[in-house]
């Protein structure tokens, strides 16, 4: 079975470790991250994580970051190529906090699984695995975390480098196969889950990206916060990122998206049509009067509609 068919009939896994890992230690961890970030940190009881967005003081999107407690510290999770401007940018806030930051991202091996069977596939290593979003468990020195890619059921497993073949060996032994990053990004896009620099960028502010599942708007004041609530309060802003769906199964060369005639954004992370979807798949900033669930637009001269892609 491929890769890519094992991530709709099976279970399929994928090395993540090229992602950035802090480590976030001292008394006062929670407290810092729970002030310079979108989400509420200090709410979470160890085992629990959240999605959260670093922000200026302009509101604008640093990185975005799963954020996980564990009993000791804080881990913070991150785009491969945001670790080092992400971890210059929490080190700006530490100055009498008791607040020790680290980088453990060539110490520890990240990899993702992901499909219908991904549940029965990482039992092998802890037994039952978390059922709640961003929950993980403990296991021999690895962390299992429940990490849906949309409806897709996935996990993701945190362990010492040391460990991860012996770890990959298991899961392929329960019927697990390799998938490429290729696989990996199409369920994403189909599953219309957007990435931090490819669809979204640091001139974004968290309305924009309409991913609202990154922000509490009871959590007090944080970095950034007073443009989040204006924004929330008084206005709208003028650009939303959305889904794309194309009438045809092929990405066309020109990515700019029209709507009545008139360009309005550009495609990101486009994805050919397959199986069992069909049609070609990607994101776009697009302004207001064409962000509609619906709205026909066109790609180069590709027909195509707006899909809703936002998340509270």
């Amino acid at each position: 079975m491929s890769g890519g068919d094992a991530l709709r009939l099976g279970a399929a896994w994928r090395d993540l470790s090229s992602r950035g890992r802090l480590a976030a230690t001292g008394e006062d961890r929670a407290r810092l991250l729970h002030a310079i970030t979108s989400n509420d940190i200090e709410g979470l009881a160890p085992g629990r994580g959240t999605y959260a967005f670093f922000l200026n003081a302009q509101g604008r999107i640093e990185s975005d970051s799963r954020i996980f407690v564990d009993r000791d510290h804080l881990l913070i999770d991150c785009e491969p190529e945001a670790s080092s401007s992400l971890r210059a940018h929490v080190e700006r806030y530490i100055i009498m906090d008791d607040v020790e930051l680290a980088d453990v991202s060539a110490s520890t091996g990240l990899l993702a699984v992901a499909g219908p069977q991904s549940r029965e596939a990482v039992s092998a290593l802890c037994n039952p695995p978390p059922t709640d979003a961003l929950a993980f468990r403990e296991s021999d020195g690895a962390r299992i975390v429940r990490v849906p890619v949309g409806v897709v059921d996935g996990y993701w497993i945190l362990a010492p480098s040391a460990g991860m073949e012996a770890i990959i060996a298991e899961l392929e032994g329960r019927g697990t196969v390799p998938a490429s990053d290729k696989d990996f990004e199409e369920l994403r896009v189909f599953m219309g889950i957007p990435r931090f620099g490819r669809d979204f960028w640091t001139s974004n502010i968290p309305q924009e990206t309409q991913q609202l599942n990154a922000v509490s708007f009871t959590k007090g004041c944080y970095t950034g916060q007073e443009i989040v609530e204006r924004v929330r309060s008084r206005g709208r802003v003028r650009r939303l990122l959305v889904g794309v769906e194309l009438e045809s199964p092929l990405v066309p060369e020109d990515l700019a998206v029209y709507h009545n005639g008139k360009r309005v954004g550009a495609l990101t992370s486009p994805v050919s049509g397959r199986l069992p979807h069909g049609r070609a798949r990607g994101f776009a900033i697009v302004r207001r009067e064409a962000a509609a669930a619906g709205t026909p637009v066109r790609v180069g001269g590709t027909g195509g509609r707006i899909l809703d892609v936002s998340r509270n």
